[in-house]
C-alpha cells in the first residue's frame, strides 16, 4: 500500500534566499530595487499567513519590475495558497522562463506540477534546478524528484534521486523517511527501519514515520514493538489518515 507521501519542498525561505541574486540594471535601480523589497514583505506576509497584505506587496514588485523571475515565483506561490492553481501555473512557469537557470523557480513550478499530479512533466524541471552548480539546496529538488517518481510507482529511480541528495545532506530528514517508505514497499522492513532510526534522530515521530514503522514491526512479526507504536500512533495523531486506516482494516 502506497500512501502519500511527505510533502514536497517548496519553502518560503528558499524564495527569500532566491532574492539575492536578482540583477539590478543602474538605469532603473531604484524600481528595481523597491521590487526586490515588496517580494521579500510579500513573502513575509505570507509567512505570517496575512494573504492579502502578501498580494498587495507581490502585486506592487510586478509592477515595479515585470521582469523579475523571483517575483513571479513567489507570486505562483500566493496564488497556489489561493488555490487558484491556473493563475500559479502561469506565474510559475512565467518565473523559469525569465531566469531558465533559477534553481528556486525550477523547483518551485516542479512542486506545483507533482501536486497537481503531473509527475512526468515535473522531473524536467527539478532537472533544471540541479543543472546550477550554484544551487545550495540540491537535496530539496533531488528529494522532490523522488517524491513524484514515488507517486507514479518508479521505485528505482526515485531511490537514486534519495540516495544523491543523502550524499547531499545524510540527516536530511525527508529524504530519509521516504527511503524508508520505499523499502517498506518492498517488503524490506529491517532496512527500513534502519531509515526510520535515522530519521529519528533528526525529526519527532509523525503518524507517517509511526505507521510505517507499524508496518516493518509486522512484517517481523514483533507485535509487541507494533503495538507500542500503534499506541504512540492513537495517541499523538488520533484523527490521522494512518489511524484511520489501520481502524478501517481492523474493524
Amino acid at each position: 500500500m502506497l500512501f502519500k507521501s511527505s510533502v514536497l519542498v517548496a519553502s518560503l525561505t528558499l524564495l527569500v534566499a532566491g532574492c539575492a541574486s536578482v540583477a539590478v540594471d543602474p538605469g532603473n535601480s531604484k524600481n528595481l530595487k523597491a521590487s526586490n523589497i515588496n517580494v521579500q514583505l510579500g513573502i513575509g506576509y505570507m509567512q505570517q499567513n496575512n494573504l492579502e497584505v502578501a498580494n498587495q506587496k507581490l502585486n506592487r514588485a510586478l509592477v515595479q519590475n515585470p521582469e523579475s523571475a523571483v517575483a513571479h515565483n513567489a507570486f505562483g506561490l500566493l496564488q497556489e495558497r489561493l488555490l487558484e492553481f491556473k493563475k500559479a501555473e502561469k506565474y510559475y512557469k512565467k518565473a523559469t522562463e525569465l531566469d531558465p537557470k533559477n534553481s528556486q523557480a525550477n523547483n518551485n513550478y516542479g512542486t506545483f506540477l507533482c501536486r497537481r499530479g503531473r509527475q512526468k512533466e515535473s522531473e524536467f524541471y527539478f532537472l533544471q534546478a540541479l543543472k546550477q552548480p550554484l544551487y545550495k539546496t540540491p537535496e530539496f529538488a533531488l528529494t522532490n524528484a523522488a517524491v513524484c517518481q514515488i507517486q507514479i510507482k518508479e521505485y528505482d529511480k526515485a531511490t537514486k534521486y534519495l540516495h544523491k541528495a543523502l550524499a547531499v545532506r545524510s540527516n536530511f530528514g525527508s529524504a530519509l523517511v521516504n527511503m524508508a517508505e520505499i523499502l517498506s514497499i518492498q517488503n524490506k522492513p529491517t532496512e527500513s527501519l534502519q531509515y526510520l532510526r535515522r530519521y529519528h534522530l533528526v525529526k519527532n515521530a509523525t503518524s507517517k514515520s509511526l505507521w510505517l514503522e507499524i508496518k516493518n514491526y509486522l512484517a517481523l512479526d514483533n507485535r509487541e514493538i507494533a503495538n507500542k507504536k500503534l499506541e504512540q500512533l492513537e495517541k499523538d495523531f488520533p484523527d490521522s489518515k494512518e489511524f484511520k486506516e489501520w481502524k478501517s482494516i481492523n474493524k
